[in-house]
């Protein structure tokens, strides 16, 4: 007979190293309160380190958890906790939690904080989570970059990604053009190709943003740009 999940939490307790193994099993599994719970009270008894806590109520998925996640987002101690709890908080409760991820990103006291709660809405995927995340980026709340990573994996829907484009403001560009790259980078590493199915509807509006003198970007990065918009018919 296999281990409950309340032994596996113990197990990963005794022994962090052997978290990626027990966070792969309780995921497979059904939500399990009592499992949740125990790695509440290790929590509250300064057993167990946050970001181990959030990354393994996110993979029971029980609500019992929610609060200490949405917990330890707030708090940000650091060592990955944030980008561990914003993702467990959407596996939690997956789309009842978008108008609390929306709410952090945008209005969480720290950074990292909405960083995480960016991270979150990315697993929702939805025009709610994109609209959030765009406006937390434009707004200074996320960094750029970090709103083009969680953008290109959703991925953001082209006619998003062409608003951007057509916007002409630099910070909107960068972001845009950041969008681009990590799909780009994606893509050759394997991943979605979706960004070249919206080469011919985006790639004029990206090679309009390429000749403006203002927009600084890498070289690699230029280049990269511009080979993708070289296909675009």
């Amino acid at each position: 007979m296999s281990d409950t999940s309340t032994k596996l939490v113990a197990a990963a307790l005794a022994d962090h190293g052997r978290f990626k193994h027990v966070a792969a099993e309780l995921e497979r599994r059904a939500p399990d309160a009592d499992a949740a719970g125990a790695l509440v009270d290790a929590y509250r008894a300064g057993e167990a380190p946050p970001w181990l806590v959030a990354h393994l109520l996110g993979c029971i998925g029980h609500e019992v958890g929610y609060a200490l996640v949405r917990k330890i987002l707030l708090s940000a101690p650091g060592m990955l906790a944030e980008s561990y709890a914003g993702p467990a908080l959407a596996k939690i409760l997956g789309e009842h939690a978008l108008s609390d991820l929306c709410t952090l990103v945008r209005d969480a006291p720290k950074q990292a904080s909405r960083e995480g709660a960016a991270c979150g809405l990315a697993r929702i995927r939805s025009p709610s989570a994109e609209a959030a995340l765009l406006d937390a980026a434009s707004t200074g709340r996320i960094r750029w970059h970090v709103a083009a990573n969680v953008l290109a994996g959703i991925p953001i829907a082209p006619w998003r990604l062409c608003e951007l484009f057509r916007s002409g403001e630099i910070e909107r560009l960068r972001l845009a053009t950041e969008i681009v790259s990590v799909a780009l980078g994606d893509a050759d590493g394997g991943g979605s190709t979706w960004i070249y199915d919206i080469a011919a509807e985006v790639g004029p509006l990206a090679r309009e943003a390429l000749a403006n003198p203002a927009l600084n970007m890498a070289p690699r990065k230029r280049t990269q740009l511009e080979a993708w918009v070289s296909k675009a018919h």
